[in-house]
This record gives C-alpha cells, sequence and structure tokens, in this order.
C-alpha cells in the first residue's frame, strides 16, 4: 500500500543566527593525497548519540560554533557543544528537570536559540506535573557550558520558535483551543498575562508553524475537517504578539497541508494526487506564487524540513523512500531556479532540522534511534592552466589558476598523478589572492608525461575541497 507523505519535520525550528562567518583564511584541514578521484570527506554524515526520540534544534553562535539540543531517552534533553568542523560534541551536558517528585519527569522537544555571544536560551515543554505552565526556558551567559535552573514561561507547547528583538515568539499546539503563538522576554521570569490564539474558528489544527519577516511574526496552522487547509496570519513589527487581534490572515490554502515554515518562507505539499511539495515567499504583505520543489510530486514515503538561510537563501531537505534514502537538499533565492546536493544517506533518520550560516553552510541533525548530523558545504570551483605544455628537461614553466568563491590567504596543493592516485607534490603550495588567483612554478625534473591539479581547502566545516582540472606537462 503506499504510504501517503507525511512531514515527521518540527515545523518552524528556530532559525540560525546571521554571523557572516568569513570563508577565507588559515586552514585547519589539508586536501587529501594519495587518493582516487575528487573525495570529500568533511561531506560525510558523523553521529552526535546513540540514544534520540526526537527532532532536534541548533543555533549558531557569533563566533561560529554551534550549539545543538535533543531528546535522549534516558537522560532527557541533551545539550552539545560543537566546534565548527569537528565531528563530535566537545562538550555534552543534560538540562535539569523543573522537579523531581515524579519518576517520570523529563523535559523534551528542546528549540535552542543564540540572542547574543555567549546567551544561550534553550525552550522545552515540561512533564508530568501537571501545571499550566509546562513550557520552560532555560538560560546560559558562558555559551552553553552551565545553564540556570529552568523558568515556567506559559503553557503553549513549543512547535517552533524564532527570535524578534529581545522577544522569542514560539507557536504550538494546546488541546481543544487551537493553533496559540506566546512572547516573553529574553530571560523572562515568568508567563505573559495572556497568549495569542491564532486558529479561531478553525477546528482539527494538525500543524503549526511560524516565521519572522522584519520584526513581525507569521504564524501558520492547518486543519484537516473535511479537507486539508493552510493558513498564515502576520502580526506585523512592534505588535504585541501575545494578542489575537494583531494578527490578520495573508493567506488561505485549500488541498494544501502544512509541512515546514522558516524566516518567510512557507512549505505545504498538495493533498490531491499529485502531491507536489509548494513553496512560497512572503513579501510583508502577501505569499508570492507557489513554487514547486524538484523531485517531490507523486506521492510515496517522504519526510522533509526547511530552513531559511540568513543570508535569505531557502534551503528544503527531503528524504525519500523511492530515492535509497538518501538525504537531498534543494536550495533556491527565489523559488524559480534550484540547486540540488546530496547530502548522504539517511535511512536512520526521519525528522530533520538545520542549522544555516549566511553562507547557506552548516549542519543538518537528523533523528530516529540516534541523532546524525549532515555537513551542509559551500562548494566551490577551481580553474587550472599552464602556461606551456612542453618544456626541456631543468626549464620551468607557471601553472595558474583561481579559486571561487575567492578567498585571500586559502590554502591551495599541487598534486600529481601517478598510477591512478593522487599525491602533493611536496613544497608545492600557495595562497590565493583576494581575487582568488593563485600560481605554481612547476621544473621539468625528469624526463615524461606529467599529469597535475590544484586542490583548495579552507576552514573545516566551511566548504568542499575544490578539485581542479586536470593539465599534462610534457618534459623533453
Amino acid at each position: 500500500m503506499r504510504q501517503r507523505r507525511r512531514s515527521t519535520f518540527l515545523i518552524g525550528v528556530a532559525a540560525a543566527l546571521c554571523l557572516g562567518t568569513t570563508l577565507g583564511g588559515t586552514a585547519f584541514a589539508g586536501p587529501p593525497s594519495g587518493v582516487k578521484g575528487d573525495p570529500q570527506p568533511e561531506a560525510q554524515p558523523f553521529r552526535l548519540s546513540n540514544q534520540d526520540k526526537s527532532p532536534a534544534s541548533i543555533a549558531f553562535e557569533p563566533n561560529g560554533s554551534m550549539v545543538a539540543a535533543f531528546d535522549v531517552t534516558t537522560k532527557n534533553a541533551e545539550i552539545c557543544l560543537l566546534n565548527r568542523g569537528w565531528r563530535s560534541c566537545a562538550r555534552k551536558l543534560n538540562l535539569a528537570v523543573p522537579s523531581s517528585h515524579n519518576n517520570w519527569d523529563s523535559v523534551y522537544g528542546p528549540h535552542v536559540l543564540v540572542p547574543s555571544a555567549n546567551h544561550v536560551t534553550v525552550l522545552g515543554d515540561f512533564c508530568c506535573d501537571h501545571n499550566v505552565n509546562d513550557t520552560v526556558m532555560y538560560s546560559s551567559t558562558d555559551g552553553g557550558r552551565t545553564f540556570g535552573p529552568p523558568t515556567r514561561i506559559g503553557p503553549v507547547t513549543v512547535s517552533g520558535a524564532v527570535l524578534i528583538g529581545k522577544q522569542i515568539a514560539f507557536s504550538g499546539i494546546v488541546s481543544h483551543i487551537g493553533a496559540q503563538v506566546e512572547s516573553v522576554k529574553i530571560g523572562a521570569s515568568g508567563p505573559p498575562a495572556a497568549v495569542a490564539t491564532v486558529s479561531q474558528g478553525q477546528n482539527f489544527v494538525t500543524d503549526v508553524g511560524i516565521g519572522d519577516y522584519r520584526g513581525g511574526v507569521l504564524a501558520a496552522f492547518d486543519n484537516d475537517g473535511k479537507f486539508w487547509q493552510t493558513f498564515v496570519k502576520y502580526a506585523p513589527r512592534q505588535s504585541d504578539f501575545n494578542n489575537s487581534k494583531s494578527y490578520k490572515k495573508v493567506i488561505s490554502i485549500s488541498n494544501e497541508q502544512l509541512l515546514g515554515a522558516s524566516g518567510s518562507a512557507l512549505l505545504t505539499i498538495q493533498t490531491n494526487h499529485r502531491q507536489a511539495v509548494e513553496l512560497r515567499l512572503f513579501n510583508g504583505k502577501s505569499f508570492g506564487s507557489a513554487h514547486p520543489v524538484p523531485g517531490t510530486s507523486g506521492g510515496g514515503p517522504e519526510w522533509f524540513g526547511m530552513e531559511q538561510a540568513p543570508g535569505g537563501g531557502t534551503h528544503v531537505f527531503t528524504e525519500r523512500g523511492f530515492a535509497n534514502y538518501d538525504l537531498i537538499e534543494y536550495s533556491t533565492s527565489n523559488g524559480t531556479h534550484w540547486t540540488k546536493r546530496n547530502l548522504g544517506n539517511s535511512i536512520d533518520s526521519n525528522g530533520f532540522s538545520a542549522g544555516l550560516d549566511s553562507h547557506g553552510t552548516g549542519l543538518i541533525l537528523g533523528t530516529l534511534d540516534h541523532v546524525t548530523a549532515y555537513p551542509v558545504l559551500q562548494p566551490q570551483t577551481v580553474s587550472f592552466s599552464l602556461k606551456s605544455s612542453s618544456i626541456r628537461k631543468g626549464k620551468s614553466t607557471t601553472a595558474t589558476g583561481k579559486g571561487n568563491p575567492a578567498g585571500a590567504g586559502r590554502l591551495v596543493v599541487l598534486q600529481v598523478e601517478r598510477s591512478g592516485k593522487w599525491y602533493d607534490v611536496k613544497g608545492a603550495t600557495a595562497h590565493e589572492k583576494s581575487n582568488g588567483s593563485f600560481s605554481f612554478t612547476i621544473k621539468g625534473q625528469s624526463v615524461g608525461k606529467f599529469t597535475y591539479r590544484a586542490v583548495v581547502s579552507d576552514l573545516a566545516g566551511y566548504l568542499l575541497f575544490g578539485y581542479s582540472n586536470a593539465r599534462t606537462l610534457r618534459v623533453t
């Protein structure tokens, strides 16, 4: 029986803080040597935890490091501090529950945000002491190394959260009420006097999402009454985000289920026979035309995630059973032109959340029985040419090239092919100039034909290795 696609992504995962990490600088990782082809070792997925039961959340520190939070079945919520490019947690700690009089007390569904340098905030849902204010907030002032005691901040469960100035707005589904939005100040000492209900008159709310646009809040939700219908309401900048009247409807979409909301982007799936996934972008007054996400029509088991990077690009992540369960990233700036990348096998994941910087690079966290991190690295192209393709023994020629994107100081290594493998040429390194250009002097040491290429690396966790075209030099 064909399974109908449903998203297991927690809609509206908090967007990563825009940090503008520079791509240039001294390289920590060099290109591989003695290899076949064009390997990308930094692009391989890696595991952060062997125990997990729900989608995770991840955000950037201003220094480029990352803070991840996820549920662990035996340890409640766990915090993982990640240095950019590392393949394991630099530090792990568990969040304490608000009380311990019940053996089943726990904090689940954590959402991490970074309001400023070294300031980390984690929201979570607390269970199970029957207190109406079962959403809690944890705060750290040392970059997530330690957290103070949790504070109860309100009744709305956390399905997604965004930073709006000095406020945190989050949305969730409240039983017998529907979709609600709550806003609290960073470091709040208690719940607000009221929260906003955005789904008045709409029963059977199934999914909710939250985005932001120029200081305003986009609240998305759907229902599965007689037919699927997705709604989005908008509360502009400086509104009272806890007042239901602040939210005005900007779109109603029939026969489409909500999949995700992030920044100004809305992701839905058609509930008719096509079952195509659609992306719409908000312009401050309305949503533009629907843009189909490539490779998503026709049904079949599939899971989704979405993140709008601080630089404005929108990234949709999809794992599809018909595509060998690979995690595919489709990215776009306007919904018209898309770029596709395969991030690796994700058969052990069915929920995805992303932390991306302004360049669209970072990590995707996949969860099921454990937490798997999928690096998202920016590609680079490298040109390479020889001034002379034939020289006499003892003479030299100049090899030149250019890396794109350019990065002053980026390491470039010259490699030579021997018996089908590529090896670093001893002592042959260069660094890119501000425009990405570089050069080598190659001396004809012995007679024969020699094939060379240039390989560009960068700070681990930012760029893929850049492999140039190969050029053959004949020495007579």
